[in-house]
């Protein structure tokens, strides 16, 4: 790809700093979005909403997501083997419509505690018409994306709703437009106060494959030391970011902190504001006081858990730290939020975790909560995605999950677990390539939508002759044909 099309090292910061960019495609003309308008106003007057079927349904819709500017901007975010999510929707808001509260979307309605603020998911929104304030366009709230709430307690930051509107984001934009959004920045629909015109936006969700290993945007060395000042008291976390995106072994070169600074941001953990507190979570993990932050992790209070856990992940370089969090994990391996968080981190430090793996395999076998074996999971495949060498306990453990349904009584738990270790071969492609019969069944006989969808991708990824024949047979008896509706059978 023409390096011109990937984004450009300002426009990556700013994306880790405000959580979204305003694109527009450049290969697609006015027509080509008219046509989608009155494609999608036909298929929801006659048929209603596809939910995920929408791309089958309007198969053009993937020209928006080839178009170089958004291809582009997507490898310069995800890395070159980025792949979009078989969740997808088309929100129509008609008019008479009210605001949406403000809010940070779900994983597709499954519940993960802990969210990731190393770019792992990216959402698109494209809107097929022009939009304005009165046809109740989406509204953002930059700088969101890191702030932490605990979905089960309804405890949130107070910056989720803050009350200050000045600085909110409405996708005010002519059709085409694409608006690139950090997975957990806060966002609403607003009200669509007109009479007549109703307001289409095509969401659709894309997730990294594999751990950064170098800049895959339009990066200049020059720029490779980046002090993010200009991100506030998202300073420590873009800086992590940044460097995490970079994928060199870049260990942050910081003045000494004093007794004084440690002694603040310590304070500061206990502040009512979620991002002064994460700003000295933050600084306290780059500066080597991760049993400050361990501690963190008993906490009752899930909020001040999960901002401890968030920033513990920047403390991949540290031996001390890994060997520390191992310890507290062969000890509190029944105690399922500290199990999770710390699974968490290690599945976030990806292979500098590698010694976590036996640890982790063992945590996957002997703990029951649905949680930990999720989590298990996801750290399964971000651990061991960009290693050469193979290792057959972790696809047996993958496997083992996927294969562990229940028919008669699945719960979308359980589900959560095989849709995860599905996702987890696939980021591990060809190393995987004894889970072949694991993932032809689970394409074919697991109920679970996403565990089919993933199972399809982990095959693809796979790539032997075997894999691509499934693939290919599984297409051929399941294709949607666009063309046969209720009015037209045959």
């Amino acid at each position: 790809m023409n390096s011109s099309l990937l984004l450009t090292d300002k426009q990556v910061q700013e994306f880790l700093i405000n959580g979204y960019l305003i694109l527009e495609p450049n290969s697609l003309d006015r027509d080509f979005h008219s046509t989608i308008f009155e494609q999608a106003s036909s298929i929801f007057a006659k048929e209603g909403n596809p939910g995920n079927n929408i791309l089958p349904r309007i198969p053009q819709l993937q020209y928006v997501f080839d178009d170089p500017t958004i291809h582009g901007a997507l490898i310069s975010l995800l890395g070159s083997n980025y792949t979009m999510q078989p969740h997808r929707h088309a929100h129509l808001t008609k008019p008479g419509s009210a605001d949406q509260h403000w809010h940070k979307d779900s994983y597709f309605g499954y519940r993960k505690p802990l969210r990731h603020h190393q770019l792992r998911y990216v959402m698109a929104m494209y809107y097929a018409q022009d939009t304005t304030m009165e046809m109740g366009p989406t509204a953002i709230k930059p700088q969101t994306q890191y702030i932490v709430k605990d979905r089960e307690t309804s405890q949130q930051d107070d910056n989720m709703s803050e009350n200050n509107e000045q600085n909110d984001i409405y996708t005010i934009c002519k059709a085409g437009t694409v608006v690139l959004i950090h997975y957990d920045i806060v966002h609403r629909g607003t009200a669509n106060q007109t009479i007549k015109c109703n307001r289409f936006m095509f969401k659709f969700q894309f997730n990294r494959l594999e751990e950064p290993s170098k800049p895959t945007w339009n990066h200049d060395p020059l720029n490779a030391v980046y002090d993010a000042i200009d991100a506030g008291l998202l300073q420590p976390i873009v800086k992590h970011v940044w460097n995490w995106l970079l994928g060199e072994a870049i260990v942050p070169s910081l003045p000494p902190a004093t007794n004084e600074h440690i002694l603040e941001w310590e304070t500061q953990l206990h502040h009512q504001d979620g991002k002064i507190r994460l700003n000295a979570a933050y600084n306290l993990a780059l500066n080597n006081q991760y049993h400050i932050l361990i501690q963190r992790l008993y906490k009752r209070k899930a909020i001040f858990c999960f901002e401890a856990a968030n920033a513990l992940t920047a403390c991949r370089y540290n031996q001390d730290a890994l060997k520390e969090l191992q310890n507290v994990l062969k000890k509190e391996e029944r105690n399922e939020r500290v199990a999770y968080c710390i699974v968490f981190i290690f599945s976030e430090m990806g292979s500098w975790a590698l010694e976590a793996l036996p640890l982790i395999i063992h945590v996957m076998k002997t703990n029951d909560s649905w949680s930990v074996k999720q989590y298990c999971c996801e750290a399964l495949g971000n651990i061991q995605s960009n290693e050469q060498f193979d290792d057959i306990s972790i696809i047996k453990c993958l496997t083992n999950a996927l294969s562990d349904r229940n028919e008669e009584s699945d719960t979308k738990d359980a589900s959560h677990v095989r849709l995860t270790a599905a996702l987890s071969l696939a980021k591990l492609g060809a190393k995987a390539i004894e889970a072949i019969p694991s993932l032809k069944d689970a394409l074919y006989f697991d109920s679970n939508r996403y565990v089919n969808g993933n199972a399809l991708l982990a095959l693809e990824r796979i790539g032997t002759s075997e894999a691509l024949n499934i693939v290919l047979n599984y297409l051929k008896t399941s294709r949607w044909c666009t063309k046969t509706t209720a009015t037209s059978l045959f």
